[in-house]
């Protein structure tokens, strides 16, 4: 009866180890550019709505830039690591770079609370989709 229920306990015991490896493995994995698309332009309010509608402003609500900002964070160093759904692989990674440096410089302003430097990588991003998507995105 004890070895039944010490090999029961060892099962159990790799089947959780399992579970705990397939989820670290899944939470590497980078966003789709499907997700990160949603996840930052997609919606009235949405992290890139949030930037433009705070730059037109002549003080930001920084609450809410931050929370813009720290999603740009999380989801643009991840869009790089997609491939591209069409078009040149040079080009989307030189375009994929941009939005994550810009997204590194968002954050930068945001923490230093830079209007002038906010506003303009608000602008940098609001800009830098039409380049991508007109070399990149599918029909």
């Amino acid at each position: 009866m004890k070895s039944l229920i010490c090999g029961a306990s060892m099962a159990a015991l790799v089947l959780a180890l399992a579970a705990v490896a397939q989820t670290n493995a899944a939470a590497d994995d980078p966003a789709s550019v499907e997700v990160v698309m949603k996840k930052l332009f997609a919606g009235k309010t949405s992290p890139n709505n949030t930037l433009k509608a705070a730059a037109k402003a002549p003080s930001p609500d920084w609450a809410k830039v931050k929370e813009a900002s720290d999603a740009f964070s999380k989801y643009a160093p991840d869009l790089g690591k997609n491939d591209a759904p069409k078009g040149d692989k040079a080009s989307w990674d030189k375009l994929c770079k941009a939005l994550a440096d810009s997204a590194s410089s968002l954050k930068d302003s945001v923490d230093k609370k830079d209007v002038d430097g906010f506003k303009a990588v608000a602008k940098t991003i609001g800009s830098s989709c039409k380049d991508c998507h007109d070399a990149h995105r599918p029909e």
